[in-house]
C-alpha cells in the first residue's frame, strides 16, 4: 500500500524469515539504483512516545531525520509498504541524505531487501536482531554510529544528520 512514499516498481511486500512482512525484489536492482523514498508526517520524540503507548509498532516504524524528529507514518492504523524494510547487519540497501534508499550491491530477484537501522538511528529500544548476518552485531540500539569499525563500513549510508554529528564530533 502506497501512502506516503515511494517504492520501486521492482519491490513486493511478502512473508519475511527476519520478521512478519518484508520488502523483496522481484526484478533485479543494480549498486545505487532508487529502492525507495519515504514521506510522512514529522514527529517530536515526544509525540512518538505518547503514540507509541496506543499504536502497536509506531515507534518501530519511524526513523530518525534529526534529533529528537522522526519521519513516520501519517496513517497510524496501517503501514506503508515502504515502511516494512527489515533490519540487517549486512543489509543491501541503504540510506542517501535523509530519505532515500538505494541499493548498496547487486541485489538479485527474490532477494529480501534490508536495511541496516543503526544508519539512521542514534538511540533506539533496543532489540535482539534475527537477521543471522556474519557480522550480525546481536543487539541493534543505535549506538553504531560511535562504533569506528561499523562507521567505516556504512560511511556511504550514514543518514545525513549522523555524517554531521560525526563530523562535528558530538
Amino acid at each position: 500500500m502506497r501512502i506516503h512514499s515511494l517504492l520501486s516498481p521492482k519491490c513486493r511486500v511478502g512473508s519475511s524469515e527476519i520478521s512478519g512482512r518484508g520488502v523483496f525484489a522481484v526484478e533485479p536492482f543494480a549498486v545505487g539504483e532508487l529502492v525507495a523514498v519515504w514521506g510522512g508526517k514529522v514527529y517530536t520524540a515526544e509525540e512518538v512516545e505518547r503514540l507509541a503507548e496506543v499504536v502497536p509498532n509506531f515507534a518501530t516504524h519511524t526513523v530518525s531525520v534529526f534529533p529528537g524528529y522522526y519521519l513516520g507514518s501519517e496513517n497510524l492504523f496501517e503501514f506503508d509498504d515502504a515502511e516494512l524494510f527489515n533490519h540487517s547487519c549486512e543489509a543491501n540497501v541503504g540510506i542517501r541524505g535523509q530519505v532515500v534508499l538505494v541499493a548498496r550491491r547487486p541485489i538479485a530477484i527474490g532477494e529480501e531487501l534490508t536495511f541496516d537501522y543503526d544508519t539512521t538511528e542514534v538511540m533506539a529500544e533496543p532489540f535482539t536482531c534475527r537477521c543471522g548476518a556474519r557480522l550480525c552485531r546481536g543487539i541493534i540500539d543505535g549506538s553504531g554510529w560511535r562504533d569506528p569499525a561499523f562507521v567505516e563500513r556504512n560511511r556511504e549510508f550514514l543518514s545525513w544528520y549522523i555524517l554531521d554529528m560525526l563530523a562535528r564530533n558530538v
